[in-house]
């Protein structure tokens, strides 16, 4: 429950920082900001990051999707 805690004032942070009205921003907007930003834009680290959370939740099938979108764009992930 702390990582939860520290993370969801971390969220409040990130939107007051990059939102005009963070009253109307919603926290998976924030945390989308700051994962992008952490893993430096990289967009096969945000993938697995992505993929992660989607497998922890157990969608396996959508995720068998997922991936196969993402090598498809030219993903590199390299988790596998």
């Amino acid at each position: 429950m702390a990582i939860k805690n520290e993370l969801k004032k971390l969220i409040e942070e990130q939107k007051k920082q990059s939102f005009t009205d963070p009253s109307q921003t919603t926290d998976c907007d924030a945390l989308g900001i700051m994962i992008s930003q952490y893993l430096e834009w990289n967009g096969d680290q945000i993938f697995k990051v992505s993929y992660n959370a989607f497998e922890d939740s157990n969608y396996h099938s959508f995720n068998e999707k997922f991936e196969d979108l993402f090598k498809k764009q030219g993903g590199n992930y390299g988790f596998r």
